[in-house]
């Protein structure tokens, strides 16, 4: 799993490249948007860099669990890594440009990030006590 999200994070930070010149080419990089929706759309991009970096860093120091629980909550976060990874993509192209504040997708990836990474740190923190058998 740790192979799938550092390739994921690689390609995701080339969508994050390829997204800039997307914002570049296809809207005067930005320059005559409304301030709001301007702030979003680059916010919406910057959240595509995170969840790149996110993954990258996980697959770069991913460890496996022997102790079957911490293993499935280490998989169960992952899959929602993964999933949130896709949802914020999804979201650049789908919630942007808009005139709306509120854009739903873009806003539970941020939960299921955060949900995901939870579950990572909490497995973590049974390694760093120094439990490897975990």
């Amino acid at each position: 799993m740790g192979k799938v999200h550092l390739f994921l994070g690689i390609i995701v930070v080339i969508v994050f490249v390829l997204t800039g010149q997307y914002m570049h080419r296809y809207f005067n990089h930005l320059q005559d948007m409304e301030m709001m929706q301007r702030a979003l759309f680059r916010a919406g991009h910057l959240y595509i860099l995170l969840f790149g970096l996110i993954n990258m860093g996980l697959g770069a120091y991913w460890r496996n669990v022997k102790r079957r629980s911490l293993r499935a909550l280490q998989l169960l976060g992952s899959m929602v890594i993964l999933l949130a990874t896709s949802m914020i993509v999804y979201s650049f192209f789908k919630e942007n440009p808009s005139m709306h504040i509120e854009r739903s997708i873009a806003r539970f990836s941020l939960y299921f990030i955060l949900f995901g990474v939870s579950c990572h740190g909490f497995v973590g923190l049974f390694l760093l006590r120094g439990d490897h058998e975990a």
